[in-house]
């Protein structure tokens, strides 16, 4: 697989490309960066040490790794602490918190969530702008960029954009194959924004970037192997082996969503009939929702449409056909996560998306499905609802953007 390499020099930003694999495992060097930071973030300081211990790495993996983040300027080292017996003393590692910043983006086919993100995780602005896909898509985003650096102290600091779509993301290239919520097809939307804003940018696709999150900063920071359910417009699955977030020789993510689990069923977008997308996705849930409970007057929006609050309010009413409806949604995302831990072996979850609204009447009829698909010697699954808010996705492509940022040795711009 390609990964694009940028040098950011005063002469300019240059990009070349070198066939790695991403996202090595825990003893790789591009991910023990991101981790070490990750760890400082949510601990404080810590010595060479304890970092190894707690992260499993090895000494001189974390003393190379130490070294590279301090010439790079995101960590210092501490006044030296106590000896302990007859060793050396204790020289505690301090991120520097403020050293850079990164960009996060979620677009969505009516606006776009920004966040700017320090590199300890800390959101420093968070807001959204409304967005039309098919206007002009470079130009607002370009704008959007600008602006956001404009409105930051010290916009020297920016080391990377991120950006979080759904659909199929060629990520080498940060190219969107096709996204069918934004009717993009072969946009080479990394590639010409870099070039408009003289920064990183990286594409990847919702549930992917989230995944990456996750491995470094997030929930999944703690686990070697998990899979990630979005549920929100788009129906994803991200999938972690060996901290590993996997991806496609393309670059792409998984399309858990597009698994056909009905071949009589409706046509989907992406042209195939019964696809998990058509009964689960956002969109179609509020479509389907009015007709399958028999009940029109829900709150409509539109012709027939429910807004996800109405639709929860209807659950929470206690109305027999709408309880009955999620519930069915539920069984058939629990059956189609039960075949992917049979596949994978994998029995821990973390659920994240927009739809979690609706989790506590969506939760029994996902664990029935697990139960009627899991292998019984993978019970018990563990299955772990992370919190959402507006701007999770533009999180997750910060995080993404970061992750890769420091992964791949990009260091803050002199200045400020």
């Amino acid at each position: 697989m390609l990964i694009t390499y940028f040098d950011l020099s005063q002469q300019g930003t240059t990009i070349t490309t070198s066939r790695i694999r991403p996202h090595q495992g825990a003893t790789g060097d591009a991910v023990s960066r991101a981790e070490i930071l990750g760890l400082l973030g949510q601990a404080g300081p810590l010595s060479r040490g304890e970092i190894a211990r707690r992260l499993g790495l090895g000494p001189a993996t974390v003393t190379a790794q130490v070294r590279r983040l301090m010439n790079d300027g995101y960590v210092r080292e501490l006044p030296a602490g106590a000896r302990t017996g007859a060793g050396r003393p204790r020289v505690p590692v301090e991120l520097i918190a403020d050293s850079a910043t990164v960009i996060g983006m979620s677009v969505t086919p009516t606006s776009v969530m920004l966040v700017s993100m320090r590199i300890d995780g800390t959101v420093a602005d968070s807001r959204a702008a409304a967005f039309n896909p098919s206007a002009d898509p470079l130009g607002q985003l370009t704008a959007m960029v600008v602006a956001e650096q404009a409105a930051m102290e010290h916009p020297e600091r920016v080391v990377a954009v991120g950006i979080s779509v759904s659909g199929a993301v060629d990520q080498a290239l940060s190219t969107v194959r096709i996204s069918a919520t934004l009717n993009w097809r072969d946009f080479s939307l990394g590639a010409q924004l870099q070039q408009a804003v003289g920064l990183p940018v990286f594409v990847a696709n919702d549930l992917f970037a989230l995944t990456t999150r996750e491995v470094s900063f997030g929930l999944g920071r703690n686990k070697d192997d998990f899979l990630l359910l979005g549920l929100d417009y788009g129906v994803g699955l991200g999938i972690v082996n060996r901290r590993r977030v996997f991806s496609g020789s393309d670059g792409s993510s998984t399309e858990f969503g597009h698994m056909s689990v009905d071949p009589g069923g409706p046509l989907c977008v992406c042209g195939n009939h019964g696809c998990l997308q058509v009964y689960a996705g956002l969109n179609e849930v509020l479509d389907a929702a009015p007709a399958a409970a028999g009940r029109l007057s829900l709150a409509p929006l539109g012709a027939g449409r429910l807004s996800l609050a109405g639709l929860l309010r209807a659950a929470d009413d206690g109305d027999p056909a709408v309880v009955d409806f999620v519930a069915g949604v539920g069984q058939r995302l629990g059956r189609s996560v039960g075949g992917a831990v049979n596949l994978l072996g994998t029995a821990t979850i973390i659920v994240t998306g927009q739809t979690t609204a609706l989790w506590e009447h969506l939760d029994g009829g996902f664990r029935r499905g697990l139960d009627e698909t899991v292998l019984k010697f993978l019970h018990p699954v563990d299955v772990t609802v992370k919190a959402w808010t507006e701007s999770e996705d533009a999180v997750g492509a910060a995080g993404l953007a970061l992750h890769n940022a420091i992964s791949l040795n990009v260091p803050p711009r002199a200045g400020g």
